[in-house]
């Protein structure tokens, strides 16, 4: 028997108070013969046992109420005596295993990891003297143990500074580590103490159950003691953000995403009206609400347009449950700026459907694209003021002046981004000769697969064979997508040499049509980026200006010359990992920062690549350089694993097989414990005496 306030059992010595009552009220009578009195001692003796017996009730009664009541302040507890099992058994190693994944910080007041630590300090108190221990916190990446020792206070010391993680546990691989600890101690008896919240995704059941060697050398199952911290829960219930898409929504307008996210119950009730937001900081970007039925999946979609371009950190967040970490999903959206482009239109015509930029001009002005257009014809164009422009595209230009070849050189060469379309009065010769160390690959002549008037044209024509889907360019022309592409007819295309020799950089082509020739190449230049469309962009020489697949692609052209294409390509991280940063050009990486402002650790590889990891929580990472300044465009985003947040419980029947019937053992917190307090029965008995010595005293 233990008790919760031990002072109060002072209180008991008010026990004496009707012994000393009863004994200094004793009067010793004096005989005084008197003969009329014996009439009354003749009655009185017939009543004298009965007066007896009530006076002894009485003390009784006294006696215990006045036990009772101090006994119950002093909150007594009957447990099973853990030594004497252990002293039965023989003294044995201990390993105590504290869980601490992302499920143990689940609560409903106090949290499951609170309640861990203190299941895992009682299990070092419930030790003999004699028996050796080690603590192992197992998190996703546990240190192994030291041997089995006897310096309580440093294991103390162990338990109280642990914090749960924000990851998944293997609890079988640290019961393992646990076990190999055990054997490094000579002590024949081994005993594991697991504290954790038993949830289906901490065991793996298909692996064996742990076991340690014998001093024989032959493996035994040690004594395995549960300590369950959701003991007196049958289920954990949660909801929980598994998923997040970002996909912008150009039929909302420039610069507008819609979020799709994937909402999982884990619990056995329905959800209704879980309030669902978008978040930046203190603003709600939108909101909304979404049924989630018993175990079941929902998905909501959010449409959020931002009024101006760069880079968003903000978070999708759900009505807070009792497992708040995992109703959070951060993001880091780099949203284009907007873009403006000169389109130098190389070929004139009255007619609008036939002009050179009518096709080029539409597309990047549809609604959604982040694109502004200024249209200018040859002579115009070229006397532009290209500084003042992100990408600069020549369709069907004679090639330029000297000096309009320098500036158009440097532009590209300071970040700019410059399509070339070729046409009739494209002279490859020229273009060589002024825009050779600007050009992915020189021009070398015009080839004519079929002419269109021919009656044969539609079959004769020239078709896209070779696209580099993998290639953020042509990445979403996949599947039915494809069909807008490989499609299209090309009547004539201009041929190239092989790879520039003047030039700064290597190109590389992305379309070829079906002998091979080049459709797409690119290359970049300096700062800058060039492509090489070897086809009109208008119906002179193909039909792919009236193909689907021709506005999504001219839009993308200006994303990927601008260097904004690939900002949208997401990070997808999770807990735990490690993640490969690529700074530009001119960038220096010096370290990176997790949300709660702890540094992480960054390593340099030889390609340029900074590695950083491994990211211990989830949310916002922001990136520094080495003179402190934030370098947002290399921020990410860190989520959880959505496989932590299924709390289903392992039923202890399973357990108790896996681990074998012969070995496992109820923590002594739990055997024997009754489900009403001790200390309760003992204000009902004083009670119950209280109102029988009133009783008492009437009668």
């Amino acid at each position: 028997m233990t008790f919760g306030n031990p002072w109060m059992l002072l209180g008991a010595l008010g026990a004496l108070i009707p012994l000393l009552v009863h004994l200094f009220d004793r009067r010793r009578p004096r005989p005084h013969p008197f003969p009329p009195m014996a009439f009354v001692l003749r009655s009185q003796k017939r009543t004298a046992s009965r007066l007896k017996l009530k006076r002894l009730l009485l003390y009784m009664l006294r006696t215990l109420i006045l036990l009772a009541i101090p006994f119950a302040l002093a909150r007594p507890e009957l447990r099973q005596d853990a030594q004497a099992a252990a002293t039965a058994k023989g003294p044995a190693a201990t390993a105590v295993v504290l869980d601490a994944s992302l499920s143990m910080r689940w609560a409903d007041g106090t949290s499951l990891f609170e309640q861990g630590r203190d299941e895992a300090r009682d299990a070092l108190k419930d030790l003999l003297a004699e028996e050796p221990a080690t603590v192992l916190v197992c998190t996703d990446n546990p240190a192994a143990p030291p041997p089995p020792g006897f310096d309580r206070a440093r294991l103390r010391a162990l338990i109280d500074e642990a914090k749960p993680t924000y990851a998944a546990a293997d609890l079988s691989r640290c019961m393992d580590m646990a076990a190999r600890a055990l054997e490094e101690n000579p002590m024949p008896g081994k005993r594991l103490v697991l504290v954790s919240d038993m949830t289906a995704s901490a065991l793996r059941l298909e692996a064996p159950a742990p076991a340690v060697k014998d001093p024989t050398g032959k493996l035994v199952r040690p004594e395995v003691v549960l300590r369950d911290v959701a003991a007196g829960e049958e289920a954990l219930p949660n909801h929980a953000l598994v998923d997040l898409k970002i996909e912008p929504a150009l039929q909302a307008g420039p610069r507008s995403f819609q979020f799709t996210f994937t909402v999982k119950n884990f619990g056995p009730n329905p959800i209704r009206d879980l309030e669902a937001a978008v978040r930046t900081g203190e603003s709600t970007l939108a909101k909304g609400f979404v049924e989630v039925p018993a175990n079941g999946t929902a998905q909501k979609a959010l449409t959020v347009r931002f009024p101006q371009g760069g880079t968003v950190e903000g978070e999708v967040t759900l009505a807070a449950d009792a497992l708040p970490d995992d109703d959070r999903r951060a993001f880091v959206l780099p949203v284009p700026r907007a873009l403006k482009a000169l389109i130098v239109n190389g070929s004139p015509h009255a007619t609008r459907y036939r002009d050179e930029a009518f096709f080029v001009e539409a597309a990047l002005s549809a609604p959604g694209s982040p694109v502004e257009v200024e249209l200018r014809d040859t002579d115009a164009g070229l006397r532009e003021d290209f500084s003042a422009y992100d990408l600069v595209l020549l369709l069907n230009v004679p090639a330029p002046g000297k000096e309009e070849a320098e500036r158009l050189g440097s532009f590209v060469a300071s970040g700019g981004g410059l399509f070339i379309s070729v046409g009739d009065r494209v002279d490859p010769d020229a273009y060589n000769g002024r825009l050779g160390a600007l050009l992915p690959r020189p021009l070398r002549l015009v080839r004519t697969s079929v002419e269109r008037e021919d009656p044969d044209s539609e079959t004769k024509a020239a078709k896209l064979a070779q696209v580099q889907v993998e290639h953020s360019l042509f990445s979403p022309f996949t599947g039915r997508a494809e069909e807008g592409l490989v499609g299209a007819r090309f009547y004539r295309y201009m041929l190239l040499e092989a790879d520039n020799p003047g030039a700064s950089g290597a190109s590389q082509v992305l379309a070829t049509y079906e002998d091979g020739a080049p459709a797409v190449a690119v290359a970049r230049r300096g700062k800058g980026r060039v492509a090489l469309f070897t086809s009109t962009v208008d119906r002179d020489w193909s039909d792919f200006a009236i193909r689907t697949s021709f506005l999504p692609l001219m839009q993308r052209f200006a994303a990927y010359l601008t260097g904004s294409l690939e900002e949208r390509e997401e990070q997808r991280v999770r807990v735990g990992e490690t993640v490969t940063l690529r700074p530009e050009s001119g960038q220096s990486l010096a370290s990176v920062r997790a949300p709660s402002g702890a540094e992480v650790p960054v390593k340099a590889q030889q390609d340029g690549t900074v590695v950083a990891g491994p990211l211990a929580e989830p949310g916002v990472y922001a990136a520094l350089a080495a003179d402190g300044k934030p370098l947002q465009a290399l921020d990410f985003a860190v989520t959880l694993d959505p496989a932590e947040s299924d709390l289903t419980r392992i039923p202890p029947d399973t357990l108790t097989a896996y681990f074998g019937e012969e070995t496992v053992k109820a923590s002594s917190g739990d055997a024997e414990r009754p489900k009403v307090p001790l200390w309760t029965w003992l204000i009902v008995a004083a009670c119950a005496a209280f109102f029988l010595e009133g009783t008492l005293l009437r009668k």
